[in-house]
């Protein structure tokens, strides 16, 4: 009983923290300076599309 609800309190972080991460690329795509396009909008917005935000979301991607 207390190793179903540790796994299940690990599942549930694992599930808010990608959650989040995707949150946070949505976020800095629509934030980003679309003029031009740059490294930053290319990346987020393939984060967005793909999943892959999860991950991207957390990273902070300067543009020049």
């Amino acid at each position: 009983m207390k190793t179903a609800l540790t796994l299940t309190t690990i599942y549930a972080i694992i599930i808010i923290a990608v959650l989040v991460g995707e949150i946070k690329c949505i976020i800095k795509a629509v934030n980003c300076n679309w003029q031009p396009v740059g490294k930053a909008e290319v990346f987020y917005t393939i984060g967005v599309f793909t999943g892959a935000g999860t991950i991207i979301g957390y990273i902070d991607i300067k543009d020049n």
